[in-house]
């Protein structure tokens, strides 16, 4: 009886799992250009007691950088209301924080799972006194922690969260770092620093340095904010909102608020090469503006970048318009937006105030 070699074998089953494999990748390169996409979340501030059903707090837009710019998905998340939202994709989460309106006394932060197509999920709900008049988180990878930017008051500080995805009840922050004098809004963070908007006469950022190692005392987690230094920036006030620093393209953009009834009185700052002037002492130039009746902008309050490389959107929220707008980030002076979304026929929630972007290059 004839007898088959055991190096055949060896030979046909590394042949079946090269084939295998070649047949794998030729199937699964066309799903990869699939799955770069951009998936912008809304965090709308309604909040009506006993609605049923509850006014949504987070609206989804998905693909964000499509010809067709539209919600086509909604989530009710478990703050009265919603305020700042954030996603962070080391931790596959999104943080929102309560808008806290006058009497509800809802100092929490929701913190929200995400599945594999976007879906959220509603996990964790730490709250703390602290977190009263939050306009801003950012998350720190090296020490694990969130940074809560709580924005005016006599709790103004910077509270850090420390294992942030799995907090839940009342978490209370492992560090305290206050100044009562500050007037901040939004936060951007990168190579150690943390950026939120002044919105004090005369406005400008404030660059934070080393908040993770920021002395605190051992007794009650208590420490002094002060800023680094202060960027001003020329022709602004007490009207500057949220910030986003784009470090791919190394582009600023803040957003600077009206006179909450006009059209084009808005404004959206855009500041290019911002790693140098982060570093500088003084008076800041925006690069480019902006603004107009074309821009349709009134009170923005929020804006984001799509941070790709290929990115070429500017998104903003506009508490005042009720609208979410798409620019390109490369727009100057008065010019229309690419896209708008009304928002004020919306039910169950019509006013966004917060802006957070999931940008994937590659993988679901």
């Amino acid at each position: 009886m004839y007898k088959i070699s055991p190096i055949y074998y060896v030979f046909a089953v590394l042949t079946v799992i090269l084939g295998f494999y070649a047949c794998e990748r030729d199937d699964a390169e066309p799903n990869l250009e699939m799955r770069k996409f951009t998936r912008l979340y809304v965090s709308f501030e309604e909040y009506t007691p006993g609605k049923n059903p509850p006014d949504t707090t987070i609206r989804i837009i998905y693909p964000a950088d499509s010809s067709v710019f539209a919600f086509n998905g909604r989530h009710v998340s478990r703050v009265q209301g919603g305020g700042p939202i954030y996603f962070e994709s080391q931790l596959n989460a999104i943080f929102q924080a309560s808008t806290n309106r006058a009497g509800t006394n809802d100092t929490a932060i929701a913190v929200l799972n995400m599945g594999s197509s976007g879906s959220l999920n509603n996990t964790g709900l730490p709250k703390s006194r602290y977190y009263n008049n939050v306009r801003g988180m950012v998350f720190q990878a090296r020490t694990n922690s969130l940074f809560v930017v709580n924005g005016s008051g006599p709790d103004a500080g910077i509270y850090v969260m420390d294992r942030p995805r799995y907090a839940n009840n009342e978490k209370q922050p492992v560090k305290k770092l206050r100044n009562n004098s500050l007037a901040m809004w939004g936060a951007a963070y990168q190579n150690e620093k943390l950026l939120t908007s002044k919105t004090s006469s005369p406005g400008g950022i404030y660059v934070f340095e080393g908040i993770a190692d920021a002395p605190v005392r051992e007794v009650d987690s208590i420490g002094t904010l002060e800023p680094t230094r202060i960027l001003q920036i020329e022709g602004a006030t007490n009207n500057l909102r949220g910030l986003f620093y784009d470090t791919v393209k190394n582009v600023m953009a803040v957003t600077q608020m009206g006179d909450g009834t006009t059209e084009g009185s808005g404004r959206i700052l855009i500041f290019e090469n911002f790693s140098s002037l982060a570093e500088e002492e003084g008076t800041i130039t925006p690069t480019r503006v902006i603004t107009g009746a074309n821009t349709g902008l009134i009170s923005p309050v929020d804006v984001v970048i799509d941070t790709r490389e290929t990115g070429v959107y500017l998104y903003v929220a506009d508490r005042g318009a009720k609208k979410i707008s798409r620019f390109l980030y490369t727009d100057d002076g008065n010019v229309e937006p690419d896209k708008v979304i009304e928002t004020s026929n919306l039910q169950h929630g019509s006013t966004p105030v917060s802006l957070t972007l999931d940008t994937r290059e590659g993988e679901q």
